[in-house]
């Protein structure tokens, strides 16, 4: 069960991951975003407000690559960055009020989506997965958060 388990979040995550399929949702959307944009957008208003570094890490991308795709959302009013309130070097980043639009409209597509690939499923069979989902994502939340306590304890160790 356990490979299996492994394979059925691989196959997920890597339907979600496919950058083939970030250009039919953008173009099913009718927005204008470029797909190399596209998970940094959708990652910075789900974590907003956020910054470089730490999008950077999650999205497994450089500093800098992350840095100037954040400048092509900024000049495009997407995004909006500022000096941090502790440390002026880490810019925080929050999307504008043209990138919450923007957000809606890929929200609403999203949805839409998502109930078509699952309109066969029972209301009851869809309950169930949205609780086993949440239930994941609890785990993964408290297990991110002990994951980083012990990284931190793990830096303070070497240095």
């Amino acid at each position: 069960m356990d490979n299996q388990l492994i394979e059925s979040l691989v196959t997920i995550v890597s339907f979600f991951n496919r950058t083939d399929r970030d250009k039919a949702f953008i173009k099913q959307a009718g927005v204008d975003l470029e797909a190399v944009s596209f998970q940094l957008f959708v990652t910075i208003g789900r974590m907003q407000p956020t910054n470089v570094s730490d999008l950077a890490n999650l999205l497994g991308k450089s500093h800098s690559s992350v840095s100037r795709q954040i400048d092509k959302l900024e000049q495009k009013q997407l995004v909006t960055t500022k000096d941090g309130e502790k440390d002026a070097r880490v810019r925080s980043i929050v999307l504008s009020e043209s990138g919450e639009e923007l957000k809606k409209v890929l929200d609403k597509t999203r949805v839409e989506m998502i109930d078509s690939a699952l309109k066969d499923w029972s209301e009851n069979e869809k309950k169930d997965l949205l609780g086993n989902l949440e239930h994941l994502a609890m785990t993964l939340k408290i297990l991110n958060k002990n994951f980083k306590k012990i990284w931190w304890k793990a830096c303070i160790v070497i240095l």
